[in-house]
């Protein structure tokens, strides 16, 4: 065992929130997990090769949390401590220093320092900024709502605990929501909750709810300028400032589907046609608030020309999660793919849909035109 691993043991606190990975429930978006080098990684959508063997199977990811390296100057911000061990917080150093389009390219580089084997790892089109982590490396995860819950069961003797039971409380009210439907992501689900700056609420719900709550955030964030976040050079419309007393606080949410199988490309082959360009308007945004993003389109222009086979824009990262509406007529630059979506039955693919679609693996790689 890691050494930096058995040094969290000795928390009390660790065998609270961390749990055995359930591989049918746990590989979905947003969750973290701790790797056998003692890094924590972030799972980003909903497809981890669900349908082949464990010792086969590759967790879609980031690396977030990196054990402090004593030699490197870390700004202290960036510093956090889970489990009584200081941690590196990859991500806000290079969010806060680069411009956005350079965001995953950069954090790409910082994964093959942190572990040089990424660097031979073959990479699918839609994840070619993406940790690529092998699911037996991975020692156990921290699901979304139990760490809420761990978190909440301290509230009569932890100050800061009882603050974010009060904020849960509140937000799960604000969003007409049961609290057992509020999970947490973020350094909170990692059992470091003393004053955070913002919340990484994940909310879970069908595909109708969780359509129906983020139309009611945009409501929250539309012509509410004091609601409003900006944060690393970007509008976030489905973030939010809210207040629960006189404790002010930024919800940053993330969406689960109460069932996995209800998320788009749950399952999927992707064939790569070439890098495109394209212009078409958004029409119907059902998931457009979740990892991978989905929109369909309809006037669909290939490089200046008609093309009605491209049907679905898919943007398969989590920074620009409600960015896209209904309406909105795009620019994107990206890969037209052909993707083959699956259904698991009896622990085998059998086909569900065809389709073509235009690909987004980059920040800022979607305009809008009008």
């Amino acid at each position: 065992m890691n050494p930096y691993i058995l040094a969290m043991e000795k928390d009390p606190n660790f065998s609270r929130f961390i749990k055995p990975i359930d591989e049918d429930v746990d590989l979905r978006d947003a969750t973290y997990f701790l790797k056998d080098d003692g890094t924590f990684v972030f799972s980003e959508g909903y497809y981890h090769q669900i349908e082949k063997p464990r010792e086969e199977r590759i967790v879609n990811s980031h690396y977030f949390y990196v054990p402090l390296d004593p030699a490197r100057q870390v700004p202290e911000h960036c510093i956090k401590v889970f489990f009584g061990r200081p941690y590196e917080n990859i991500t806000k150093d290079v969010m806060e220093t680069k411009p956005l389009d350079m965001l995953y390219p950069s954090q790409l580089a910082r994964y093959h320092e942190i572990d040089p084997s990424q660097k031979e790892i073959k990479r699918p089109i839609y994840a070619v900024y993406k940790a690529r982590v092998p699911l037996t490396s991975l020692v156990g995860c921290f699901p979304h709502r139990n760490s809420l819950r761990c978190i909440m069961e301290k509230a009569d003797e932890d100050p800061a605990a009882r603050n974010i039971k009060i904020i849960a409380e509140h937000t799960a009210e604000l969003l007409g929501i049961h609290i057992s439907q509020l999970g947490i992501s973020g350094s909170l689900s990692l059992g470091t909750y003393n004053n955070p700056h913002d919340i990484d609420f994940v909310i879970y719900g069908s595909t109708a709810e969780i359509k129906r709550i983020v139309d009611f955030m945009y409501t929250l964030t539309d012509e509410n300028e004091e609601r409003q976040v900006y944060e690393f050079g970007k509008y976030w419309p489905i973030r939010f400032w809210d207040w629960a007393g006189k404790k002010k606080f930024m919800v940053c949410p993330f969406f689960s589907f109460l069932d996995p199988e209800e998320a788009p490309l749950r399952n999927f082959d992707c064939q790569d046609l070439g890098p495109a360009q394209v212009e078409a308007l958004i029409s119907d945004d059902t998931y457009n608030a979740v990892t991978p993003t989905v929109l369909m389109l309809e006037d669909v222009k290939l490089s200046g020309k008609d093309y009605p086979d491209i049907t679905r824009l898919i943007i398969h990262h989590g920074a620009e999660r409600g960015d896209w509406r209904e309406g909105y007529r795009v620019s994107v630059k990206g890969h037209h793919v052909r993707i083959k979506t699956y259904r698991i039955v009896n622990k085998k693919r059998e086909p569900l849909d065809e389709f073509e679609a235009i690909l987004e693996d980059n920040l800022g790689d979607v305009q809008r035109l009008d």
